[in-house]
């Protein structure tokens, strides 16, 4: 009579063989669609991917250096002028309630502000 310890062990020693040959399987397979797209290794691939990356960086610097509004000097220009104009408005004038953020305008004043 057969145990079942010894079909237990038959059927692991199966699933190994099942699990050896499905990877094989797929390696082949693998191995033949790389040969029908084109035969590129993983190293090529990678290799390719990483090219693509750096032509896409500098085309996309290329262009917005030709397409940018404004020199980089007439930009810090302008910014320098935006930062003195906020630092000049004094808080009082803006309305604030002591801290840096502004009282709301919506329904009166803030009700961290005692009047």
């Amino acid at each position: 009579m057969v145990s079942v310890k010894h079909l237990q062990d038959v059927v692991d020693d199966l699933k190994v063989q099942a699990g050896k040959r499905a990877s094989d399987l797929l390696g082949e397979g693998r191995t033949q669609v790389r040969t029908v797209v084109g035969g590129h290794s993983d190293g090529t691939l990678l290799g390719t991917f990483a090219l693509g990356i750096i032509l896409g960086a500098l085309v996309g610097a290329a262009l917005s250096l030709l397409f940018t509004p404004m020199s980089g000097e007439e930009a810090r220009r302008k910014l320098g002028e935006n930062v003195e104009k906020m630092r000049s408005n004094e808080p009082t004038a803006m309305g604030t309630n002591g801290n840096t953020r502004p009282m709301s305008s919506v329904g009166g004043q803030s009700k961290y502000v005692s009047s």
